[in-house]
């Protein structure tokens, strides 16, 4: 990807026009005008015209279709929730869990990746275990070799929202799969950072949202459900939306739908969807440049990071993400500056590709002080 690439993309994110360097976006990237405009429309459209719900729902299959083709899935088998947490509740209370059964988690995780688990363990009369990171790494060996003749589940996320420790999902796939293991992966830390290309990774479910690295809206995720998962899972809520003929509102015939939209309820967040619709149409056609730009951005701040006194990188050395993990400076310092960073433990700096090395250059310098 060249500067006139990265350039013409940066002319549409109004804030590289403000005061602000924006590094936070494992916590929200800002959106750019053509998702604005989007979103906008839809909004004026309805102000003006009232409902049109024929072709909002074709732009939900459409916007479906977009993510089967980026992850190598049926498109039958994604469906649209409310957000990533919403997507481990679904995984949490739909796999047929037992007593007695163990469900592997990891320390470090978000907590949408840990109370679902918690609760269903509770309910479900099984039990929790947490694999430990040591000396801020976590491998999937580690949580292999966690594993017990009781295990069900492991859920974990690609990439650590605190450290950005990236797992070996294709490994881990590959042990659930030969182990009749249910494997859940939280993606939202990785999505639009890396390749998940499930005729790859075996996975049961995978959940993500699309307001980080996907540069798409809040309130919205989906969820990727494996055939087995499918047939297995127990939906835990219902509604017309769920039904193979939901727009037949006449006739009360429960017939749930046998793809991944079974697990939807009702209307769709449509406004949400057709600005993820639009991010995605974007981010798709360059999605390679994208991964190899975060990486590289990555490795130089890192490496710029390495070269100060006082300050310490906490992410792992074998893995690269889009998130860095340091301690040695405060908040507030950039805070004052004016440098959106976030606090995890450290400070959390996560750079998307159209920031520059200028920008990660001037980020060290102030950092060094």
């Amino acid at each position: 990807m060249n500067k006139a690439d990265i350039n013409q993309f940066r002319s549409g994110m109004q804030i590289t026009g403000t005061n602000k360097l924006y590094l936070d976006h494992a916590a929200m990237s800002p959106l750019h005008d053509a998702v604005v405009s989007k979103i906008t429309s839809f909004h004026s459209y309805r102000q003006q015209e009232g409902a049109d719900f024929s072709n909002w729902w074709t732009e939900v299959e459409e916007t479906r279709a977009v993510i089967g083709k980026w992850i190598q899935a049926d498109p039958k088998q994604i469906a649209f929730l409310w957000n990533t947490s919403a997507g481990i509740n679904l995984a949490a209370m739909g796999l047929p869990i037992k007593e007695g059964d163990e469900i592997i988690i990891t320390d470090l995780d978000f907590p949408s990746n840990v109370y679902p688990w918690i609760h269903a363990a509770r309910e479900k009369s099984a039990a929790v275990k947490t694999v430990k990171h040591k000396d801020h790494c976590l491998s999937a060996d580690d949580i292999i070799h966690a594993v017990s003749e009781r295990t069900k589940v492991i859920s974990i996320s690609w990439v650590n929202a605190t450290n950005g420790n990236k797992l070996d999902v294709e490994k881990l796939g590959s042990f659930c799969r030969e182990n009749n293991i249910y494997f859940v992966i939280d993606a939202i830390q990785g999505f639009g950072t890396d390749d998940l290309n499930l005729m790859k990774v075996y996975a049961d479910i995978v959940v993500s949202g699309f307001f980080k690295w996907l540069m798409g809206p809040d309130g919205l995720s989906f969820v990727y459900v494996s055939e087995r998962a499918l047939q297995e899972m127990q939906p835990p809520w219902i509604g017309w939306a769920s039904m193979e003929d939901k727009f037949n509102y006449e006739d009360m015939i429960y017939n749930p739908s046998q793809a991944a939209s079974r697990f939807e309820t009702g209307n769709m967040n449509f406004s949400a969807i057709t600005g993820a619709h639009e991010a995605l149409k974007q981010l798709y056609p360059i999605r390679k440049d994208i991964y190899n730009r975060i990486t590289l951005l990555t490795k130089r701040l890192r490496s710029g990071l390495d070269s100060i006194p006082n300050v310490t990188v906490k992410s792992p050395e074998k893995t690269i993400s889009g998130i860095t993990l340091f301690t040695g400076r405060d908040k507030s310092f950039y805070d004052d500056l004016q440098i959106a960073v976030n606090y995890r433990s450290g400070i959390r700096v996560s750079p998307h590709f159209y920031n520059t090395e200028e920008e990660v250059d001037r980020f060290l310098n102030l950092t060094e002080g």
